[in-house]
C-alpha cells in the first residue's frame, strides 16, 4: 500500500490532485491545518476524495464544521473524532487533534474570561461563550486521557497535529516545539508511525524500537511524505513535487 501524508496546507491544495495522480496513494493522510474558515471550498476536497481515501485531524488553522461533513466513497467520516481508532484498508489509525494549551480557552481567552467573571461573579462559561466555538486546545489531561483510551490497541499510525517533544519538533528557527504530553502519548501508543504537523519542518525521528516519528512539514510548500507498507514493514520518503 502506498500512503501519502502532509499536514499544514494552510488553503494551498492546488498542488494535490496532481500528485495523488502521480503517485497513486490508496490513502492520504492529514495531520490538520488544511486552512482557515472561508479559504477552501468543499468541491477542492472533492478533487481528492475522487482520488484517494482521507483521513485527517484538525490543527488551530481549519474549517471544522466543513471537516466534519466530509465524507469518502465508502461513507465514512474523513475527520477523526477526538481519540478515535479506525480501520481503514487494512491499517489501524488514531487520532489526536488540536494544539496543547495550559487550559481549553488559552491564555488570551482565559485572561478575557477571568475579567469577565470579575465583572459579573455569577456568569457561567457556557453563558459568556454564548454559542461560539471553543478554540481548539487540548490541556495535558485531556492529551493523557485520550492516549490512555487508544494505549493497549495496536496502532499502525497516530495522526497528531502536535508534536511530541524531542521528536521531530525542531522548528524552522533550530529550536523544540514539541509538548512533553504528546511524548507521553506516543510512548503509551507505541504506534509503528507518529504523524505530526503544525511546525513546518519536514523531519523524521526513528526510535529504538523500530517506529519513527514523521513531521509532515509545510504542505502549502509541497512537503510531506510517500509512504510505502507491506504486512507492517513500511520505509518512508519525502515528497518530491517538481
Amino acid at each position: 500500500m502506498v500512503i501519502m501524508a502532509v499536514s499544514d496546507l494552510h488553503g494551498e491544495l492546488s498542488w494535490l490532485p496532481a500528485a495523488l495522480d502521480r503517485i497513486r496513494p490508496q490513502l492520504l493522510l492529514c495531520a490538520g491545518d488544511w486552512g482557515d474558515p472561508g479559504q477552501l471550498r468543499e468541491q477542492e476536497f472533492m478533487l481528492l476524495l475522487e482520488r484517494a481515501h482521507v483521513l485527517s485531524v484538525y490543527g488551530n488553522h481549519d474549517d471544522r464544521p466543513l471537516l466534519a461533513r466530509l465524507k469518502n466513497a465508502d461513507g465514512t467520516p474523513v475527520l477523526l473524532a477526538q481519540g478515535e481508532t479506525r480501520r481503514a484498508l487494512g491499517l489501524t489509525v488514531a487520532g489526536i487533534s488540536g494544539i496543547w494549551a495550559k487550559t481549553k480557552l488559552g491564555s488570551r481567552l482565559n485572561r478575557q474570561w477571568e475579567a469577565a467573571r470579575r465583572r459579573k461573579p455569577t456568569l457561567v462559561l457556557d453563558e459568556w461563550l454564548a454559542g461560539r466555538e471553543l478554540p481548539p486546545y487540548v490541556t495535558d489531561e485531556e492529551v493523557e486521557a485520550l492516549a490512555a483510551r487508544i494505549a493497549g490497541q495496536e496502532i499502525d499510525i497516530l495522526v497528531t497535529h502536535a508534536c511530541p517533544a524531542g521528536w521531530g519538533d525542531r522548528t524552522p528557527g533550530g529550536g523544540h516545539g514539541g509538548q512533553r504530553c504528546f511524548r507521553q502519548a506516543s510512548a503509551a501508543i507505541r504506534p509503528s508511525i507518529h504523524l505530526c504537523g503544525h511546525l513546518h519542518r519536514l523531519q523524521r525521528s526513528d526510535l529504538p524500537d523500530g517506529s519513527a516519528v514523521l513531521n509532515t512539514g509545510h504542505g502549502a510548500m509541497r512537503e510531506g511524505w510517500q509512504i510505502r507498507w507491506d504486512d507492517g514493514r513500511w520505509d518512508a520518503s519525502p515528497l518530491e513535487i517538481p
